[in-house]
């Protein structure tokens, strides 16, 4: 996920943000009242375990942005997007404002294959990022992926859950820390403010937290609220293992929208989008596209034909 965090006087692929302090008050799940009442069902979580345990095949409730639904519209990219971007297929979901989703807009799969590549090397290096084997594996996160490739069934990889870049997430006090950032990746930042062009919603990230899921894991409903600026979206690219994504409103008392999101596919929660509960219900074993594979096998990228061969294997047991 890509944030930004704007300097503005007192003022998070992956997902990126858009930080900017002072922090504000964290949100606390309150209960709305309806017809008078203080309903008490946590509507999100009900729905959340049943996806999670369901078979997850497209039909009626499951949006598939490859099939028709009528919850769902074409819409166009913005007037100035990036000229790589402006054959996208851009989506919006009916009545939920500033949601969008572009169905892998990359040019090739040699492109997903050196994002991935990033996110397995670059990014886990210590001096790139925060993470949680810095409390378990502090002495082995130098050449990461390195050390996987040479010893795949001992490498600390096999327990990495997050990375953060630019500004760090403070995991246990929710916030961000002015004092705590890291120089964010160029590249990354780039695709990031790319996008965002694209669906008419700017962002300038400077902050990400990059997540990294077995088959079957998930990711608990939850509000990203951390992030002072609350205006700019929240930009999740998503590769490997295909998943089912839950997008519900702004308490956890609406039933939320159940959807396919598959390798290269992106995400943008901006507008009121940016305020709802969110998350991953499961990741689906055995859905990584075959057109990464068979990119790597055939030698294409530019170079590093090893690197991502390497890259294609790990794909279809995880997702980042």
């Amino acid at each position: 996920s890509l944030a930004s965090h704007n300097q503005q006087p007192a003022q998070r692929l992956a997902r990126l943000f858009q930080t900017s302090l002072p922090h504000p008050r964290r949100r606390r799940f309150r209960p709305v009242r309806v017809g008078g009442h203080m309903p008490t069902t946590d509507v999100y979580r009900e729905a959340e375990k049943r996806w999670r345990h369901s078979l997850q095949e497209p039909g009626e409730e499951l949006i598939d942005f490859e099939l028709a639904d009528d919850r769902v519209r074409r819409v166009d990219v913005a007037a100035d997007a990036p000229d790589w971007l402006r054959g996208a297929q851009l989506y919006a979901l009916c009545g939920v404002d500033g949601f969008r989703f572009l169905r892998c807009p990359f040019f090739s799969p040699e492109e997903e294959l050196r994002w991935s590549h990033a996110a397995l090397a670059a990014w886990t290096e210590p001096e790139a990022s925060e993470s949680n084997l810095d409390l378990t594996h502090a002495g082995e996160r130098g050449a990461l992926w390195a050390q996987h490739e040479a010893a795949p069934s001992s490498s600390a990889l096999r327990h990495l859950s997050w990375v953060t870049l630019g500004y760090h997430y403070q995991w246990s006090e929710r916030r961000y820390d002015e004092a705590r950032r890291s120089p964010f990746p160029p590249a990354l930042g780039a695709l990031g403010a790319d996008l965002g062009r694209a669906v008419g919603q700017p962002l300038r990230p400077e902050a990400a937290i990059v997540n990294y899921y077995a088959p079957r894991s998930s990711v608990g409903g939850h509000c990203d609220d951390a992030e002072p600026c609350q205006d700019a979206p929240i930009v999740s690219l998503s590769f490997g293992l295909s998943a089912t994504f839950l997008l519900g409103g702004p308490s956890r008392h609406a039933a939320p929208l159940a959807m396919r999101v598959r390798s290269g596919d992106v995400v943008v929660q901006g507008g009121a989008s940016r305020g709802c509960y969110h998350g991953v219900a499961r990741v689906l074993r055995g859905t990584a596209p075959a057109r990464l594979r068979e990119a790597a096998s055939a030698g294409g990228g530019g170079g590093g034909g090893d690197d991502l061969r390497g890259v294609a294997e790990w794909l279809p047991r995880g997702r980042f």
